[in-house]
């Protein structure tokens, strides 16, 4: 007997169990998902939820957070401090800043605040001006040349010779003319008994008096000096201007004055009237005109972005093409200029538009426009040097999404997202549509585990999550109007509360209060089944997923771009569970998957059963005979 051919149906599954990151652009795999929403790749390769949130406290009004051995928020006008260490106690400064949008930056133990010029130390929690300024507002202040020591001399004589029998230490004033014996070319001179000689005194400081003038400033602080009218009356005309204070006290400081003028050895005391000047040896005067007050000031910039590198405080404006950075470890000075190391610097660029956003990285301080990268380096001022170089900088409104993770700088340029690594920035939002990137309102960065978080504000705002291990874009609901890194923690604030990114790195992380519950997802696969050849078709198509918690899961399919179909669902009870979710789609030339749901769940893979679309003949070489 013969047998009759049979028909064959070859069947064949594919499992797909590698899931990749979001992908906006027309080449999105079935692999990956073209939308989506609280998904993130740490069990990669299986696509996760992300973790859920944690609600620390309410916070609103919020101007800038920073982490500095704590938290410290800038609501309204407040300053809050809140320390690492659990049992001390938080601390509160109510109206200590301006309401505005703040930019912080940390050196030693201080928080530096601007555009308020102010410093909250960590330490003691005082806030202190960096800054200082002081007027005479009505007080007198005497100008007198002094020795190195801050000593002043009165004489009792002076002439071109000296006296024949001088006492121990007695004062005389030798001059070149007689006609202005205190020009500054005369020389005051002390005779000692044990030399038997005249030794000259050299007073190539001045002395400054004024009631509570020294409780303002520091030694070896610059100070602007302006309103002194020692140039109108002739004693010296380079005191108004900066001046390095070589010793201070209460009431007084000591400022570096080279000896000029036709009135140099005397003293002058200006009060909002007049000034008054007086010889050394008190028998003539003069009077001036004083049109202004005195004042001095220890000046700092007006900075709009500040970054901190190698124990400086560097910073830039929007309004100047002019890099400043403050004096070695002291940012109180800005403006010292000794010739020394600890120099402050300053430098004016030459490259056109605003600066858009300073950061440090790799040992540089780098200052950015949207169009040019401007990298500073060096040990000291005499050796600083800058380079610039051409290439997609940070974007207009996104100074705050620059942020160091791993080694590597990345922010929101006008072309993309960038990542620098000492080199030339590179391109990693090539997946995400570039449209959505430009012409930002805001973008805030932060860093977690090797995660760089995104947020943007445009029309809406969106929060976009870069894994910088596997190179794959995610995005997570909106909690993100500003956030701070710490390197163990990522904080977010919404607009109404503060939140913890990862509960469990909490101090009190046992503690289960304003952890999120029910977290809402969603996600939309990329076109599935335009791999497949002719005369196969999709036959049957299995989700295996697992159910962290109590979860629900609704799946709907579209045919060929047409219109959302529910094909399944799962409500998840009780503790982690593995579910399959199978259903047979329909004869279609692709299809797209769309999971929707509330809790946590794990999408371990999806079974794809494929079929042929018609019988396949199976012949063999020998026949079935009786």
């Amino acid at each position: 007997m013969v047998l009759a051919d049979r028909i064959r149906l070859a069947n064949t599954r594919q499992l797909l169990r590698a899931f990749g990151g979001l992908n906006e652009t027309y080449g999105c795999s079935e692999a990956e998902y073209s939308a989506g929403v609280n998904f993130s790749t740490r069990d990669f390769p299986a696509l996760s939820t992300r973790t859920p949130r944690r609600r620390l406290r309410a916070l609103t009004g919020l101007n800038g957070m920073y982490h500095l051995n704590g938290l410290l928020t800038v609501c309204g006008r407040d300053v809050v401090y809140t320390p690492d260490d659990a049992a001390a106690p938080a601390v509160t400064k109510p109206d200590a800043v301006t309401d505005g949008r703040k930019a912080l930056v940390g050196i030693g133990t201080k928080i530096l605040i601007f555009p308020d010029k102010l410093a909250f130390d960590t330490a003691d929690g005082s806030v202190t001006a960096l800054g200082a300024l002081w007027t005479a507002a009505g007080k007198s202040v005497t100008f007198a040349p002094c020795d190195a020591a801050g000593k002043t001399y009165q004489v009792e004589a002076f002439g071109r010779e000296e006296p024949a029998e001088p006492a121990d230490g007695q004062l005389f004033l030798k001059v070149e003319d007689a006609g202005h014996p205190w020009r500054y070319d005369s020389t005051l001179e002390m005779y000692s008994k044990n030399s038997g000689s005249w030794a000259a005194v050299p007073l190539e400081y001045c002395r400054i008096t004024a009631a509570g003038l020294g409780k303002l400033f520091r030694q070896w602080d610059t100070v602007t000096v302006q309103g002194a009218a020692a140039e109108a009356a002739g004693q010296s005309p380079e005191l108004n201007g900066d001046q390095i204070v070589y010793d201070v006290g209460e009431d007084w400081l000591r400022v570096r004055c080279t000896p000029q003028g036709e009135y140099f050895y005397g003293t002058l005391v200006q009060n909002a009237a007049a000034a008054q000047w007086q010889s050394m040896d008190g028998k003539q005067h003069r009077s001036v005109d004083a049109a202004q007050t005195v004042s001095m000031e220890r000046r700092v910039p007006e900075l709009d972005f500040v970054t901190e590198c190698d124990n400086r405080v560097w910073g830039c404006n929007s309004k100047e093409n002019v890099i400043y950075g403050c004096k070695l470890g002291d940012p109180t000075n800005w403006f010292s200029y000794r010739g020394i190391a600890a120099d402050s610097y300053a430098v004016t660029v030459g490259s056109d538009g605003a600066f858009t956003g300073a950061a440090s990285c790799m040992g540089y301080a780098l200052f950015f426009k949207e169009n040019t990268l401007h990298k500073l380096y060096g040990s000291k001022p005499s050796d600083f040097q800058l380079s610039s170089l051409r290439c997609r900088g940070v974007a207009k409104n996104a100074a705050r999404s620059l942020c160091v993770l791993n080694e590597t700088l990345y922010y929101l340029s006008p072309d993309g997202v960038m990542a620098w690594d000492g080199s030339l920035p590179t391109k990693v939002s090539g997946a995400l549509d570039a449209a959505k990137l430009s012409n930002v309102q805001s973008a805030v960065g932060g860093a977690l585990d090797g995660r760089y978080y995104l947020h943007i504000s445009r029309e809406d705002a969106r929060l976009l999550v870069y894994d910088t291990e596997k190179g794959l874009w995610s995005e997570e609901d909106v909690c993100s109007c500003d956030m701070t890194s710490t390197g163990g923690q990522l904080y977010l604030w919404d607009g109404q509360a503060l939140w913890a990114a990862d509960p469990t790195r909490e101090p009190d992380w046992q503690s289960t209060d304003g952890v999120e519950t029910d977290i809402p997802f969603e996600l939309v696969t990329g076109d599935v089944g335009l791999d497949g050849t002719e005369q196969r078709y999709l036959s049957r198509l299995t989700l295996r997923l697992d159910a962290e918690c109590t979860s629900t899961v609704e799946v709907a399919v579209s045919y060929d771009g047409g219109a959302w179909e529910t094909v399944a669902s799962l409500a998840a009870q009780g503790s982690r569970r593995s579910y399959d979710l199978p259903f047979v789609p329909r004869r279609c030339g692709s299809l797209r998957l769309r999971l929707r749901g509330k809790g946590q769940i794990t999408l371990r893979g999806f079974v794809r059963t494929i079929a042929p679309a018609k019988g396949k003949l199976w012949e063999e070489d020998a026949s079935w005979q009786a």
